[in-house]
């Protein structure tokens, strides 16, 4: 009788682990969690059936050791802490970390207040850059690269990019046509920004432009000194949603043509969508001229 209830403690304990590994998705550490998952303490099937993880460091320097008992994380959320460079230019301790982050479909940043370099660019994160459908980085107020001009998005799909201060631009126009897949953009009081793409000197003729094909969302907001999306031409062939917020320095949305044939009206500082009876340049271009006469 003895030897049956050790038998069926066993047979329960057995049951709950792998229910909590079915349950168990979503997990948030700090410094001491982090210690825990690498000295063993949490078990492995646990950690394999992660989709989300919460970190919040403290250290200047990210821990990639944490990254390799999670082979399986959809969405990584790094928040709330003192990194001064998220991905290191070359793999910490000439370990090869190319393999990390294979699934990785959401990227998260948030109040990383020190934070000067995310190092997409690096070789050894490309893999998982190339998968990676949306993209957030908020308040990150000392950031001033978003990316590198090298940088290709070739699955992002949702960019949002709010309260980084120190950013004048969001990306060159080399890895905006990295983004074929991009359906959504927001950016949010990034007050140094005075363009979001921006012409790489030396590789762009007048002729040259960018297209967004599957942009159906834009939306720029509390944007002081943003004085133009682009410099040169802009196709937006399923854009259906624009919203301009207070973007008081911007004269038009690209100096050059814009095609937006989808687009039916456009909202500029939460008043009423304004009907498009004129291309979208023009009423820009208008509400500036109103704001500088008031």
């Amino acid at each position: 009788m003895i030897v049956y209830k050790r038998y069926e403690s066993l047979i329960i304990i057995t049951c709950f682990c792998l229910l909590c590994s079915q349950l168990f998705k979503c997990l948030s550490l700090g410094e001491n969690g982090v210690e825990m998952i690498l000295r063993g303490k949490f078990h492995t099937n646990l950690l394999h059936n992660l989709e989300v993880l919460t970190l919040h460091f403290q250290a200047d320097v990210f821990g990639y050791e944490i990254l390799e008992q999670v082979p399986n994380i959809e969405k990584l959320v790094v928040c709330d802490g003192s990194l001064k460079e998220m991905l290191c230019c070359e793999s910490p301790n000439n370990v090869d970390y190319s393999g990390l982050l294979l699934k990785l479909k959401v990227l998260h940043l948030e109040s990383l207040k020190d934070l000067v370099s995310i190092g997409l660019e690096n070789s050894w994160t490309e893999t998982f850059v190339r998968s990676v459908e949306t993209f957030e980085v908020i308040m990150c107020s000392r950031l001033k690269t978003l990316v590198a001009s090298k940088v290709s998005f070739f699955n992002l799909k949702c960019l949002k990019v709010e309260s980084c201060d120190s950013l004048s631009y969001l990306f060159t126009s080399s890895t905006a046509r990295s983004l074929a897949q991009l359906q959504r953009m927001e950016i949010i009081r990034c007050y140094l920004i005075e363009e979001i793409v921006s012409k790489e000197e030396g590789k762009e003729s007048d002729e040259d432009e960018i297209i967004f094909p599957q942009l159906s969302c834009l939306k720029l907001e509390y944007l002081k000194n943003l004085r133009m999306f682009y410099r040169k031409s802009l196709r937006l062939p399923l854009l259906e949603e624009l919203s301009i917020t207070d973007c008081d320095e911007m004269v038009t949305l690209c100096a050059g043509t814009l095609e937006a044939t989808k687009l039916s009206q456009v909202t500029i500082s939460d008043e009423e969508g304004i009907p498009l009876k004129t291309d979208v340049n023009s009423i820009v271009r208008k509400e500036f001229l109103r704001k500088v006469r008031v």
